[in-house]
């Protein structure tokens, strides 16, 4: 994808950095096993550094947030989604929408975002007839691409964990029903009483910016 001349480079860089570091564990395939809402999920990421998150998913809401201190908010308004990632070390909300992720070449999304795996666009997850009768879970792999698998939860849409060259790097420790509201909206309030700076990507990126 050819990006404009009219982007911010920093803020295209800044947007790369935390989708490919933060939107899910590893790049794998196009997901076919539902999407988990009205869910809380707890887990850790295992790569150059070892970072635990939670996730709570509520209607068109989403929160995600990072030992490393990074939390990422999504909302969906009319269809569209609006993602809001906050860096806490840098005091700083960056805003973009779905459609400018895919603008600047990131093709990550809601349902990557919400379902621990960064996900590429074509390929399928096959479900094997395996099972891990230890943590209940099924496994699925990627097509055509032997060297990562997922064992999911296939009632609440998650993976228990993720095998990548027989490495575990990502595993759920905890899965329970969402049964609150979420308010996006609320929370960056908050982080704006609190004086962090807030760029609006989209004002970047749009392809009407000069």
């Amino acid at each position: 994808m050819i990006k404009s001349p009219a982007y911010t480079n920093a803020t295209v860089v800044m947007i790369a950095l935390l989708c490919g570091a933060f939107c899910g564990s590893t790049h794998a395939a196009e997901q076919s096993i539902g999407v988990p809402h009205d869910i809380y999920a707890e887990g850790t990421y295992y790569g150059a550094e070892t970072v635990t998150f939670s996730l709570a998913v509520a209607g068109d809401n989403f929160i995600k947030t990072y030992s490393n201190g990074t939390v990422v908010a999504g909302e969906k308004k009319n269809g569209e989604a609006v993602y809001y990632f906050i860096n806490k070390n840098n005091r700083l909300i960056t805003k973009v929408s779905q459609e400018n992720l895919y603008r600047i070449g990131e093709f990550t999304n809601w349902n990557n975002m919400i379902g621990l795996i960064n996900l590429k666009p074509g390929a399928i997850l096959v479900k094997e007839n395996k099972m891990d009768r230890q943590d209940a879970c099924t496994f699925y792999s990627v097509e055509n691409e032997g060297k990562t698998r997922a064992c999911m939860d296939d009632n609440c849409h998650l993976p228990v964990y993720i095998e990548q060259n027989g490495r575990v790097i990502e595993r759920t420790s905890h899965i329970s029903p969402y049964r609150s509201p979420l308010d996006p909206a609320a929370l960056i309030a908050e982080y704006l009483r609190g004086n962090y700076r807030f760029i609006d990507a989209d004002d970047d990126i749009s392809p009407d910016s000069d």
